[in-house]
Order: C-alpha cells, then sequence, then structure tokens
C-alpha cells in the first residue's frame, strides 16, 4: 500500500485531516471541560459520504484515548463499539446515528483522571474503511464547575421605569443532566426564562434570562444568580454571582423634620431639614416656602431661624436632581405664645358659655317657682271663695242659685247660715225699715239627710 504524506489544516475550532487520498475530517471542539462526579457530552460529527458510508451494512465507533497511532503501545480503547465494550469509564454511549455520520458521545461519572486526549475512529465492514481522525478533543475534569457569565455587570444606568435585561449563562457539559439556574433577591415583577442552549462549538449551556422594570425601590438592590450542577458525590455543586443594581431617579419620600420639636417658643432656635430619597443625590437641590408666602425664605438642606411671633405656620420644601422634583407634604410650626392665646380664648368662650348656660338655668328654675305659687294661691283663694258662698250674712247682697249649689255627695259637708236677730222683727218674711231691705235665707240640706231627721 503506497504511503503518501498527510496535510493537516487548522479550521478553529475545529481540525481538517487529510488521510489516505481522501479529504475526511471529525467536527469535534478542540476543548471541554467537565465536573468531576458528572457526566459530559462531546459533540462530533463525521463526513460520510467521504467514506462511502452508503455501501456499508455496519458502521462502528470506537474512542481513543492519548494518541490516534494504532501502533502506538500507550493508545488506550476506551471504547470499542463493534463489541460494545467500555474501559476505564462506567458507561460510555453514542448518541448520534454513525450511518448519518452523526458521532456525539457522552462519557458518564467522569473522574479526574479522566483527563486526557480522545480521538474518534469509525470502521466499517467494507475492506479498507478504518479511520482514525487526528484532531482529538480534550476533555479536562474539575472539582469546581466554571465560573457564570452574569450580563450586563454594571447596571450605572439603569434609569427608572426602563426595562431591565440580565443575562446568566453557565457551562452545561452535561445536558443528560443539565445544571439549575435560581435568582434570589430578585424584584417582584421579574419575569424569568431558562433554557439550554447551543454554542457555536456545539457545546450546551444553560441559559437563564430576566426581565423587569426598574423602580427607586430596586437601587442599591443585590441580584444573585445561582447555579447547581448535580453529581454523582454526596454533596451537589453550585456556583454564584451577584450584581448590584443601580438605578437613577428623581426625588421620592420627600418630607419634613423639626428641631427640637414643632411647638417652640419665642427666641428659641429651630431648624427644620428636608429629607429625600434620589440618585444621583449628591448635586440635590433644596428650596424653602411658607403658605401665603410667593418667595422663598432660602434654599439648603436645612433651614434654620429664631422664632418670633410671625414664624407660626404651615412651611414645606422642594426637592430637585437632574431627573425631577418633587414637593413635601407641609408641616406646622406653632409659636408657644400664639398656643398660649388660642388656649386662653378657647377657655374664655367655654367659660362664658358655661355662666350664660347656668344663669339661663336659674331664670328657669325661678319661672317654674314663680309658677307654683301662683297656682297655690290660686288655689288657696278658690277654696276660700268656696267657704264665702257656702256662709250666707245677713244684710248681705242676694246669691245665686248657682252659688249656693249644695254639693253633690251627701257626704260632703252642710254649711249653715247665720242669721241675725239683733233687731225685733214683726213679719216673717222681709222687713222694710227705714228704707233698708232685710233678706232672711233659708238653708236645707240634702233630703236623705232631712228625712232621716
Amino acid at each position: 500500500m503506497p504511503v503518501f504524506p498527510f496535510m493537516v489544516f487548522l479550521f478553529f475550532p475545529y481540525e481538517l485531516v487529510l488521510v489516505s487520498s481522501e479529504l475526511v475530517h471529525a467536527e469535534l471542539p478542540s476543548r471541554i471541560t467537565a465536573l468531576s462526579g458528572s457526566c459530559v457530552q462531546i459533540p462530533c460529527r463525521f463526513n460520510g459520504s467521504e467514506i462511502n458510508l452508503k455501501n456499508a451494512k455496519s458502521v462502528f465507533g470506537f474512542w481513543i484515548k492519548k494518541d490516534h497511532v494504532l501502533s502506538n503501545s500507550g493508545r488506550l480503547i476506551v471504547f470499542d463499539g463493534s463489541a460494545n465494550i467500555t474501559k476505564g469509564f462506567s458507561r460510555i454511549e453514542i448518541l448520534g446515528n454513525l450511518s448519518q455520520g452523526e458521532c456525539s458521545t457522552v462519557f458518564y461519572d467522569v473522574m479526574n483522571n479522566h483527563s486526557d486526549n480522545y480521538y474518534f475512529r469509525v470502521e466499517t465492514n467494507m475492506p479498507g474503511q478504518k479511520y482514525t481522525y487526528q484532531n482529538p478533543i480534550n476533555i479536562s475534569v474539575s472539582d469546581s464547575p466554571q465560573p457564570l457569565i452574569l450580563k450586563p455587570t454594571d447596571l450605572k444606568e439603569v434609569t427608572e421605569n426602563t426595562t431591565v435585561n440580565l443575562n446568566c449563562s453557565a457551562e452545561a457539559p452535561c445536558p443528560k443532566q443539565p445544571p439549575t439556574i435560581s435568582w434570589s433577591n430578585n424584584p417582584e415583577s421579574a419575569n424569568i426564562t431558562t433554557q439550554l442552549q447551543e454554542k457555536p462549538d456545539k457545546t450546551q449551556s444553560v441559559f437563564s434570562h430576566m426581565t423587569f422594570k426598574a423602580s427607586y425601590m430596586d437601587h442599591r438592590r443585590n441580584i444573585s444568580c445561582t447555579v447547581t450542577y448535580p453529581r454523582k458525590t454526596s454533596n451537589d455543586s453550585t456556583v454564584e454571582t451577584t450584581v448590584m443594581l443601580q438605578v437613577l431617579f428623581p426625588p421620592k419620600e420627600t418630607c419634613i423634620t423639626i428641631d427640637p420639636s414643632a411647638s417652640v417658643s419665642v427666641g428659641t432656635n429651630v431648624t427644620l431639614i428636608c429629607k429625600s430619597k434620589a440618585n444621583p443625590s449628591n448635586n440635590m437641590n433644596y428650596t424653602w416656602h411658607k403658605r401665603g408666602q410667593e418667595n422663598q425664605l432660602d434654599f439648603g438642606e436645612q433651614l434654620t431661624f429664631t422664632v418670633n411671633r410671625m414664624s407660626g405656620g404651615w412651611y414645606f420644601c422642594t426637592a430637585k436632581n437632574e431627573h425631577g422634583i418633587q414637593k413635601s407634604e407641609e408641616i406646622q410650626l406653632i409659636v408657644a405664645e400664639s398656643l398660649s392665646l388660642i388656649i386662653g380664648c378657647v377657655v374664655g368662650v367655654s367659660a362664658f358659655l358655661l355662666i350664660f348656660l347656668l344663669i339661663t338655668l336659674f331664670l328657669r328654675v325661678q319661672r317654674v317657682k314663680a309658677s307654683t305659687i301662683k297656682e297655690t294661691v290660686i288655689a288657696d283663694q278658690g277654696q276660700e271663695k268656696q267657704v264665702q258662698i257656702s256662709s250666707i250674712f245677713a244684710n248681705g247682697a242676694f246669691v245665686s242659685g248657682e252659688e249656693l249649689e249644695m254639693p253633690k255627695d251627701v257626704n260632703d259637708i252642710v254649711h249653715y247660715g247665720e242669721i241675725d236677730f239683733s233687731t225685733p222683727q214683726t213679719k216673717s218674711t222681709t222687713v222694710k225699715s227705714s228704707g233698708i231691705e232685710t233678706i232672711y235665707a233659708e238653708v236645707r240640706g240634702p233630703e236623705k239627710e232631712m228625712n232621716q231627721d
């Protein structure tokens, strides 16, 4: 068999190999990092048309460690597809369809001593069709997973109410046992999607995307991305990275505090402090105002003055930065003398109302007493009148029948009239003497009583 010189062409990340008189190549990443205790998947593809796989009844794949030269005694066939034999590994599985040039393979339970170069070899049942590809893949086994990639790493220019996108990705050397990604301290409004992605060299990574709308409450928030790798060991392996969120926003929660208090006496030094949250805050502008006054009182974070009688009233401040402005709620400053005057007025009015109420009550009681006395007098006079009516005096005026009406009750008291016989009478009825007419009255009691007598 004639020997032809071979030529190697570098085509990153693959190598092109000229074996015999045909140009054949295997598509392999030049390097892959595996995690000890886990598995590693090697993407692999070869040009099947160049070795006439269509006419082959069977195709077998091999993996050789250390060297591609078959005569080298140091070589080790770790996987023999023709006999399904695995050496040095717990298990090796070719996932691809070799008849279609697919040779992707999974090495399970890799350990540190598995770090080395590995070559792929394909054989068919047809004579002369045995090819070992000279572009190996280097498997590097590590006890620690590869670092995460969190983008963007600098969020200082995020403005409030703008949409923020964070991407966290990590190597997935074993898609059969993919790592999991989790986020911590993320905003409640965040929307997260996670998936496996294929990279240009056919290896895979786990990719998580977070999106949310920035709020001033997210300023200086530490958002962490954590990746956990399942391993055939006592503990899973995790790796984490954190980014601090920087949000630019206008003044928020602007308010005023008064030192020493909101109620002070005349002559006291008082300080009003305007507080506000903002980013940036190093160039904040503060303006002071008082209700009822058009002009500003002062500028600056603090307003200090000596209290006088005119200092009382409602104060407010405004805070401003390059992103906006906000006005605080008004706060009242009470001067103690004014407070005493108000309290004195309230007490005076209350005392006046109390005195008025007492006088009104006294007068009402007096009216009630007077009415009671009057009714008593009227009652007494009525009784006296009844007595006068029931008594008939001599030489009195004529009394009508109604006034002499006797009580209807037989038990009522019977009043007898008094007749004066001091003057001798000659007639039994009426005697006229000296022009004076004397009337004699006859008093009778009830018939029942008279009958009893």
